[in-house]
């Protein structure tokens, strides 16, 4: 079972485990710590063959970046995932 908290930070309260990636980020309808699924921006190396990851790896996303709860399915941006 996931940690979990309501959206107005009261019910079951835990520390977030989160110490990596998902730090300060809680689903703002479930209480769920993650997964969630993010919108990225990749950077490829594209060829007539096909296309693969580029050298240096490059994923990024911004706060804007579509953002779904894996728990719930809220669906909004990395941002509102945020803890206040």
């Amino acid at each position: 079972m996931a940690n979990r908290v309501d959206a107005s930070g009261t019910g079951e309260s835990r520390v977030n485990p989160n110490v990596n990636c998902l730090y300060g980020k809680r689903c703002p309808k479930c209480g769920s710590y993650g997964p969630f699924e993010v919108e990225v921006f990749m950077r490829v190396l594209l060829s007539d063959d096909g296309s693969s990851d580029a050298e240096d790896g490059t994923i990024d996303y911004s706060d804007d970046s579509a953002a779904v709860c894996f728990d719930c399915k809220y669906e909004g941006k990395v941002g509102d995932f945020n803890v206040p």
